[in-house]
């Protein structure tokens, strides 16, 4: 698939980049089906129907976009999409300190009423960054959704969620090349390789004695400098 044929679709009608990726790096989500989908407990008089779609966003300003409204449930309970959708992101997604919310959510069959929660999830950049394939790899991904919480806040779950939610997952705009962005250095490479010799010192704990309480603190041998 060319990036000029993503689709880029917005549930209010507006933003999105005018249905095309235009540069940067973004990450395409295509939103392939849900299991378990189900309503939560409503005290409303008026009649409820399950028309499910999906909302994928990041931290980037207009970045949200939305699926269709699946069409209906199969045999066994599932919803299909098969739409894709594509989120600008920035460093803080590639260093792993943003998400990719996926939240799933009920259309209102009256248009007074707002769009029911069903679940959410998030994509980290650890599952498609994962320095085993390429950035541009298709990974499919498959999440447990979390329920909202009473009264939106950090509360007890509104019911109990067991929805899951299947997507295929790659990166866009990052090359192999030395010219593509790149991410930032895991913190184990920087740190110094560790000493050798005498020149280290060591602190242990004695594991029985009168002493027992107390720190020993002295040099380590050094097998190298022994054989020499």
């Amino acid at each position: 698939m060319s990036s000029s044929s993503l689709r880029f679709l917005n549930k209010s009608g507006g933003g999105g980049g005018g249905g095309r990726f235009d540069g940067g790096v973004a990450l395409e989500v295509t939103v392939l089906s849900a299991e378990s989908l189900r309503l939560p407990p409503s005290y409303s008089p008026l009649p409820r129907r399950l028309r499910p779609y999906v909302t994928v966003s990041s931290d980037e300003a207009d970045s949200a976009c939305s699926t269709g409204v699946a069409a209906g449930a199969s045999a066994g309970g599932e919803h299909s999409w098969g739409d894709t959708l594509v989120v600008p992101v920035g460093a803080e997604f590639l260093e792993g300190r943003a998400e990719v919310r996926v939240a799933v959510l009920s259309e209102a069959s009256c248009r007074l009423v707002g769009a029911t929660p069903l679940g959410w999830c998030g994509i980290p950049a650890a599952d498609v960054l994962d320095g085993l394939r390429a950035p541009r790899a298709l990974r499919r991904l498959s999440y447990a959704l979390r329920c909202p919480r009473r009264g939106g806040g950090g509360g007890a779950p509104a019911w109990a969620c067991h929805a899951v939610v299947h997507l295929a997952v790659r990166v866009l705009g990052l090359r192999d090349d030395d010219g593509g962005p790149r991410l930032a250095a895991p913190a184990a490479a920087a740190m110094p390789a560790q000493q050798q010799g005498w020149c280290r010192v060591a602190m242990g704990i004695p594991v029985s004695g009168a002493s027992a309480a107390a720190a020993v603190v002295g040099t380590p041998w050094s097998w190298g400098a022994a054989s020499r």
